[in-house]
C-alpha cells in the first residue's frame, strides 16, 4: 500500500502500471500482481496485491530489485521532468509504503478431509485460498476477475481465536453459497505481523453487489443461521459473534481495480 502525493498522482499511477506489468511479464510463475484504487477512503491511495506461491519466492523479487536492469530503469528514470525531476521516491509520501504478508487460513473444518497432496500439488506454502471454497470454479471470483474487492479486517480476542475463525469461516461459507457468481469471500491470516489480526477478501462482481451482500446480512434467515447462533461455550461465558472481536476492530475498505487508461 502506498499514498501518492496529490501533485504526482497521475505519474505515480503510470509508474505503478509500468512496474507491475514488468513484474508480471518477467516473473511469470513466480509472482502475479494487480493494482487497486481505494474507493470511499483516502484519495490517491494505491493497493498492490502481489500473489506468491510461498514467502520464499519473495527472495526472487528482491534479486530482481537489486540486479534486473529493466526494473532499475523503470524505478530510476526521470518521470517528473516538468515537476522538478524524480521518480517513485518523490511521488509517494514518506513512510506511506507498507507491506502485509497474508496467508490463507487453513487447518479448519472446510479442509480437514482434504488430502495434503492436493493442497501442495502446486508447491504452495499452505493450501491456497481456493481450498476454502465450495463454489463451482466457473462462479468463483478472485483479484484478477472481481470488479471490486472489500478488504475486511478484524481483531479476534486471543481467548476466542478459534471461535472467531470458525465464525468467519461459517459466515463466508454462507455468503459464498447464497451469492455465488456475485460474491466470493476468502479468509487470511496476517503472518509476521499483528497476532490474530484477520483479513477477509470479499470479491464482488461489481461494487453494486455490496448492497446485495448487506441485504443478505440483514435478512432474517442469515441473522438466525449466522449471527444469533451461540459461538462461545458456556465455560467461557457463552455468547454470539459480537463477543468474539475487539470492539470497533472490524473495518471494511472498498478497492476498485486500477484502470490504466485513467492516468491522463
Amino acid at each position: 500500500m502506498g499514498q501518492l502525493a496529490y501533485e504526482f498522482a497521475a505519474e505515480g499511477r503510470r509508474f505503478s502500471v509500468d512496474l507491475l506489468r514488468y513484474i508480471n511479464e518477467s516473473q511469470e510463475g513466480v509472482a502475479t500482481s494487480f493494482a487497486f484504487e481505494e474507493a470511499f477512503g483516502v484519495r490517491d491511495r494505491l493497493h498492490w496485491f502481489i500473489h506468491l506461491k510461498t514467502p520464499a519466492d519473495y527472495a526472487i523479487l528482491l534479486n530482481m530489485v537489486d540486479h534486473d536492469l529493466e526494473f532499475r530503469r523503470i524505478s530510476d528514470d526521470d518521470r517528473l521532468p516538468h515537476k522538478g525531476g524524480g521518480n517513485w521516491d518523490k511521488m509517494f509520501l514518506h513512510r506511506s509504503l507498507h507491506e502485509d504478508v497474508l496467508v490463507p487460513q487453513h487447518g479448519m473444518d472446510h479442509d480437514d478431509d482434504d488430502d495434503d497432496d492436493d493442497h501442495h500439488g502446486g508447491g504452495t506454502f499452505v493450501p491456497p485460498a481456493s481450498s476454502q471454497l465450495s463454489q463451482p470454479p466457473e462462479l468463483r471470483l478472485n483479484s484478477a476477475t472481481a470488479g471490486a474487492i472489500v478488504v475486511r479486517t478484524s481483531d479476534v480476542k486471543y481467548e476466542l481465536r478459534e471461535e472467531g475463525r470458525m465464525f468467519l469461516a461459517h459466515w463466508q461459507h454462507y455468503v459464498n453459497e447464497k451469492l455465488a457468481g456475485k460474491v466470493t469471500a476468502t479468509l487470511y491470516e496476517q503472518t509476521w505481523g499483528q497476532q490474530d489480526h484477520l483479513w477477509q477478501l470479499i470479491h464482488l462482481k461489481s461494487a453494486e453487489d455490496y448492497h446485495e451482500l448487506q441485504a443478505l446480512e440483514r435478512g432474517r434467515e442469515m441473522t438466525a443461521e449466522i449471527f444469533e447462533r451461540q459461538r462461545i461455550h458456556e465455560t467461557k461465558g457463552g455468547g454470539t459473534w459480537d463477543k468474539l472481536f475487539i470492539p470497533a476492530s472490524i473495518k471494511d475498505t472498498l478497492l476498485l481495480p486500477h484502470a490504466p487508461n485513467s492516468d491522463g
